[in-house]
Parts: structure tokens; C-alpha cells; sequence
């Protein structure tokens, strides 16, 4: 007599799907967010033919600038080939030494607004999966 009982009950239909690999189930999948903070830097970049582009469904590429000569863990923020800002310097050494480490991360625009000549992004800083 088996007195075993699973915590989970399991479909033995979605079981035998799942061993033949008829379809994946990626539970762990999930977008991490890391930081939430202002773009730096926006009020010295020229970013008049980019601007309307820049919305909240773009992702802004990071890329780091080890040889910056203002900051050593300095993250360049990119949109195409446009470098729109900064990842803030008093918060960028961490993500600097993950990225140096191999993990990638991406930006997300959750708002902008324009103060004077200065376009302000707010932005959301997400770990790759």
C-alpha cells in the first residue's frame, strides 16, 4: 500500500506532454527590476532627433565605459545609435562590476518629461534573462 501523496497534483496528460517536449513551461522566467532611477547626464546630449522616440516601450541599451575618464564604473545609456544619458554615478558601482562579471542588464523608460532644455527619463533598470 502507497501512502504517498504529492503536494502538487499533476495532469498525467501534461506530464507526458511535458517529457516529449511538446511545449516548454518556463516557470522562472521573469524580468527582475534592479533600480529605478533619473538618466544622467540628458541635459549634455543632443537628443532633439531621438526625443519623440524615446517612449516607455523602448529599451535603452547599457553599455559600460570602463575607461571614462569621470567616472571608472561609468554605464552609458543608449537608444539606436544615440547615447541618451547616463546610469547615475552614485548609483552605478554595483551594476558596473555585475556587468564587468558577464550579467547584462537593459533600461526601460517609465516616464519623461521636458524641464526647460533639460529632458528628464526616468528609467528602470532590468536584469537580462
Amino acid at each position: 500500500m502507497n501512502d504517498v501523496q504529492s503536494l502538487v497534483k499533476v495532469n498525467p496528460g501534461l506530464l507526458g506532454a511535458l517529457s516529449k517536449g511538446a511545449f516548454s513551461l518556463d516557470v522562472f522566467s521573469r524580468q527582475v527590476l534592479v533600480l529605478e532611477c533619473l538618466a544622467a547626464g540628458t541635459s549634455f546630449r543632443k537628443l532633439d532627433e531621438v526625443q519623440d522616440d524615446l517612449k516607455e516601450t523602448v529599451h535603452l541599451q547599457m553599455k559600460r565605459e570602463g575607461k571614462n575618464e569621470f567616472d571608472e564604473f561609468a554605464i552609458a545609456l543608449w537608444y539606436q545609435h544615440t547615447k541618451v544619458g547616463y546610469i547615475p554615478k552614485e548609483k552605478n558601482e554595483v551594476l558596473a562590476r555585475l556587468m564587468d562579471a558577464g550579467k547584462q542588464f537593459y533600461a526601460t523608460i517609465s516616464a519623461k518629461e521636458m524641464e526647460g532644455n533639460w529632458l528628464k527619463l526616468q528609467i528602470k533598470v532590468m536584469l537580462k534573462d
